[in-house]
């Protein structure tokens, strides 16, 4: 495993063929400025989205999800499949429990304001999104997370000659799972960068009265946490000690502010949106607002805005 650290760089790497990605997410805001970074990366070839419906949003708000795929590509029918919406940690001691709600992490993530309904809704505005006639339900259609993705990554390395890189801005339950099934895939995928944990400096477990250290992605289903670090994967992470020195700052927000294109006015209303609701006003916001789940993304694309450091002995 490698634990990226950050140094800005002026380095770049050009790619003559897109990457093939699999991009797993579980559905909050910064996950969908993830996907659509993603999306919009001449870098990468999107190959699949898997959606974790056990975070920061419910299953159904993958909708959002193929509304923007469906929009980006049009006619690719993106294969957009909902993996678990339980965690292992309490799946492992009771079966009987999936698809149940109030498990024991879940109960930290708040359904009201910041938490679950407005994320599934980006903020009220998940309905100003160019509609897909395709709905989530006929998108998930005859998939699952551990025979069909077994197939999407036999299939990639088929048509493109490589293995793909799989980037998780979410809980790692749906890759968990997937190994548990297809241990031997791990051979099949070239690299896996996660936006989890917190290193040498606290958590952002704010719901937690007496948890201090730990980050939501790891937090919220710590056994497949533990299960893919200690896979034979190569695994980049990056932990709050690296995106938490990159706060939306007021500068970036107002260069959003005069894009024109379709997605920049509608991230710059949904951020805006978050902004105005923070309490504390800009004070707070700036100072605690990070982009997350794009960060990763950047990092994955290689384009110089990160130094890997590796800790293999």
């Amino acid at each position: 495993m490698s634990l990226s650290h950050h140094y800005f760089s002026i380095a770049s790497n050009e790619h003559q063929k897109p990457i093939p990605v699999i991009i797993d997410i579980d559905g909050k805001v910064a996950d969908f400025l993830a996907i659509l970074y993603t999306f919009k990366s001449k870098e990468f070839g999107v190959r699949s989205v898997t959606f974790d419906g056990d975070g920061w949003a419910h299953a159904a708000s993958v909708q959002n999800i193929v509304d923007i795929a469906d929009d980006i590509y049009p006619g690719k029918n993106l294969p957009v499949i909902l993996g678990a919406d339980y965690f292992l940690y309490d799946s492992d001691r009771n079966p009987d429990t999936l698809g149940s709600p109030g498990f024991t992490y879940q109960k930290s993530v708040p359904e009201g304001a910041f938490g679950k309904r407005n994320q599934d809704l980006l903020y009220g505005i998940n309905r100003q999104l160019r509609l897909s006639k395709r709905l989530w339900y006929d998108a998930i259609k005859g998939f699952n997370i551990t025979k069909d993705l077994a197939n999407l990554i036999d299939s990639t390395i088929e048509q493109t000659g490589k293995k793909p890189k799989i980037i998780l801005t979410g809980p790692a339950t749906n890759i968990s799972i997937f190994l548990r099934a297809f241990p031997t895939y791990t051979a099949k995928i070239d690299k896996v960068f996660w936006m989890g944990g917190a290193l040498n400096i606290p958590g952002n477990v704010f719901t937690v009265s007496n948890d201090s250290r730990a980050e939501y992605n790891v937090y919220l289903d710590c056994v497949a946490a533990q299960e893919l670090i200690a896979s034979d994967l190569d695994i980049t992470l990056v932990p709050l000690d690296f995106t938490n020195q990159i706060p939306l700052s007021p500068g970036v927000f107002d260069k959003l502010s005069k894009l024109k294109s379709f997605y920049s006015k509608f991230v710059y209303k949904l951020l805006s949106i978050i902004r105005k609701a923070t309490p504390g006003g800009d004070s707070i916001f700036f100072a605690s607002y990070y982009l997350w789940d794009p960060i990763a993304i950047a990092v994955a694309k290689d384009i110089g805005v990160a130094k890997i450091v590796s800790n293999h002995s």
